[in-house]
């Protein structure tokens, strides 16, 4: 059994470990620290919202020029990263992709079961399933990805759907696509390791980072990875494509 091209799985029955070492590989994906590096970027700019809108319930429907900008620039990252995963496993459509080719990735990944936790909203921390409109075997559509096309496409009737709900359910999206891809080492744009920290009810997390990720852990047998990175990093072809 052979890794997959930019898709994680859980390593020898250990469903927390999502930090294996073919991640870092170029051969698994040559532009990991630009995708992650491109994601921080854009956290550290959403961090300086907080000098300006407090994350709090009462403000969920803020809305805003900053807070448009910064989702116009989370989707764009978002359908990177899902035409790269995509194209990287030889997916072929003719035209544009849209969003009913990204959720093909829900079926490979898992995306639907990803939670993101961010402990400075609030009266209470905000727990966010960006894809759980995805647990269903028939496309629906992602509600902030809506928003964020209806905003993007007529911004003068639309302006309200920038707001600070959407943009924190955009980000949240853009995290988990990365974790999806690169594991723990999302949070680390500049290096080929990375430490984290768990606490009790199984959210990762770094001091740097505003949010904490679950990763999925309801994967089959069949879908449980098992090799031995050091002898099949020689090979010529060490990772297999996902059939979507």
């Amino acid at each position: 059994m052979k890794p997959l091209k930019r898709i994680i799985r859980p390593l020898n029955n250990n469903f927390d470990d999502f930090g294996h070492e073919h991640i870092v590989d170029d051969r698994y994906c040559s532009e990991r620290f630009q995708l992650v590096h491109a994601y921080h970027i854009i956290e550290n700019d959403f961090k300086k919202l907080f000098d300006y809108i407090e994350l709090n319930d009462n403000n969920k429907n803020t809305f805003s020029h900053r807070i448009y900008e910064l989702i116009l620039r989370i989707c764009t990252e978002f359908e990177l990263n899902c035409k790269g995963i995509l194209d990287v496993n030889g997916y072929i459509k003719s035209g544009n992709l849209n969003i009913t080719d990204y959720f093909k990735i829900n079926e490979s990944s898992r995306l639907n079961e990803y939670e993101v936790r961010l402990n400075v909203w609030t009266p209470n921390p905000l727990t966010i399933k960006p894809f759980e409109d995805w647990n269903s075997s028939t496309f629906t559509p992602l509600t902030w990805f809506q928003n964020y096309n209806s905003v993007k496409h007529n911004r003068n009737t639309n302006f309200n759907l920038a707001s600070l709900e959407n943009l924190v359910n955009c980000i949240a999206g853009l995290f988990v696509i990365l974790a999806s891809q690169f594991g723990h080492q999302i949070f680390s744009p500049y290096q080929i390791t990375a430490s984290y920290s768990e606490d009790d009810n199984s959210y990762i997390s770094v001091d740097t980072s505003v949010f904490s990720i679950k990763f999925p852990t309801n994967w089959s047998n069949s879908e449980i990875l098992n090799f031995d990175w050091n002898t099949l990093k020689n090979d010529l072809q060490p990772f297999d494509n996902y059939t979507f």
